[in-house]
């Protein structure tokens, strides 16, 4: 059998504290407090996530209950044969531990052989009338004085406990929730302890839409989740961040993430600009550059939002950068053309094989690379430089014979520097 060794105490007076979350009579969680207040209850999903977490302190259990406790585990583990035999039993005094052996089977026998006397006031647990057994555990307290000066109040108690720590859970304030002057491990001497008190910087948590207000002496966020009693899911977000800094009346808020994250990719579409350019004929575009798209690796997750279950972004990462386009848009204006002049000399060479040889006769036919046109397969600046507008497959087939001829006298019958290719069939 084993005994709770955190505090053996009667009915205690109890310093005026901020109220212990949990409680009934300051638990917002609490459905009635919650409807006094015109508010709703926490949603399902909301009261499976928030999972308060219990501290792992000492408190004090009713003095009835604790030795029930431990005269039911004796008298399972006991025997029959316990009396007749040596037991080692562990004795704490005033929080020291020993192990005492004895031929006897209650917990009386156990303080006569380690020669201890009960004096006035003392509280034994379990009761000197209890059976014990091999590894059993016996608690011994005397009462012992405690005043505590709780910011600036002072307030005297009789607490029947070994340390600071035991004492302070006894009169109902949480050690975690103040500044001692004394640690909570001090021992309570004889001639009792006194010590000051000042209660922690109050802190926020905002658990969604649950607010829980706590005092804590840590340093970090992480420190006041802990003294709320929020247990973080592993993906949840906290704001500020869990090893950042705490200053007095600091909020924290946790965002509850219900899901695991999920990644996905997704295409960053690539503009297109289009740039006017005073150099090509007006309506005519050409393609600078190709549009690229680029590509993001998007993380969202399901989480709880004002109590609803809602789809957030966590995160996004940029694979790729997108590479915008560019194309250039002609706004020339080109001046009226001149009527085409052809004949002399040009007109005796064969016309008709030259285009077919450029452009399979076609007056409409365009060069797949772009840029030549017509049977002759003007540029659009040779076609110019002759008085033609628009574009030479936009004009009938005469206008652009003669337009060629007159393109030919105006080099002086340099054919290769206009037809390097085809220009000997002229001749044919």
């Amino acid at each position: 059998m084993s005994v709770n060794v955190s505090v053996l105490a009667a009915e205690q007076r109890p310093l005026p504290v901020p109220p212990r979350r949990g409680t009934a009579a300051t638990s917002e969680n609490d459905p009635r407090t919650r409807a006094e207040k015109g508010e709703t209850a926490m949603p399902r999903t909301q009261r499976n996530r928030f999972r308060r977490r219990r501290a792992r302190r000492r408190f004090p259990l009713p003095m009835p209950l604790l030795a029930a406790t431990a005269a039911g585990l004796l008298a399972a583990t006991a025997g029959g044969t316990a009396f007749a035999m040596d037991k080692g039993v562990v004795l704490d005094t005033g929080g020291e531990e020993r192990t005492v052996h004895t031929f006897g089977g209650t917990v009386a026998d156990v303080l006569d052989a380690a020669g201890v006397e009960l004096g006035e006031g003392d509280v034994v647990a379990p009761p000197p009338d209890t059976p014990v057994g091999d590894g059993d555990h016996v608690l011994v307290r005397s009462p012992r004085d405690l005043t505590v000066e709780l910011d600036g109040h002072e307030r005297s108690h009789r607490v029947i406990a070994a340390d600071l720590g035991e004492a302070l859970h006894q009169i109902g304030l949480d050690p975690g929730s103040v500044e001692l002057s004394e640690s909570p491990d001090t021992p309570l001497p004889a001639e009792g302890l006194s010590v000051s008190a000042e209660r922690a910087p109050r802190m926020v948590v905002m658990y969604d839409t649950v607010r829980t207000e706590t005092r804590t002496t840590g340093t970090t966020v992480a420190d006041v989740l802990d003294a709320a009693g929020i247990d973080l899911g592993a993906h949840d977000i906290v704001t500020p961040e869990p090893d950042e800094p705490a200053a007095p009346d600091t909020v924290v808020e946790v965002l509850p993430v219900l899901t695991a994250p999920e990644t996905e990719e997704v295409v960053i579409e690539a503009d297109t600009e289009e740039r006017d350019d005073p150099d090509l004929p007006q309506g005519e575009r050409e393609v600078v550059t190709e549009p690229e798209d680029g590509l993001k690796e998007v993380t969202t997750a399901t989480v709880l939002r004002g109590g609803e279950e809602v789809e957030h972004r966590l995160s996004e990462e940029t694979v790729s950068h997108p590479v915008d386009g560019l194309v250039r848009v002609g706004t020339q204006v080109e001046e009226a053309g001149t009527p085409p002049v052809g004949g002399g000399d040009a007109a005796g060479l064969n016309w008709s094989a030259l285009a077919a040889c450029e452009s399979g006769g076609d007056p409409t036919a365009v060069n797949s690379a772009g840029g030549y046109y017509g049977l002759y397969q003007f540029s659009t600046a040779s076609w110019r430089s002759v008085g033609g507008t628009g574009l030479p497959s936009e004009a009938g087939a005469g206008e652009q014979t003669q337009r060629a001829q007159q393109l030919y006298d105006a080099v002086g019958g340099n054919w290769q520097s206009q037809w390097p290719h085809c220009g000997a069939r002229l001749f044919d």
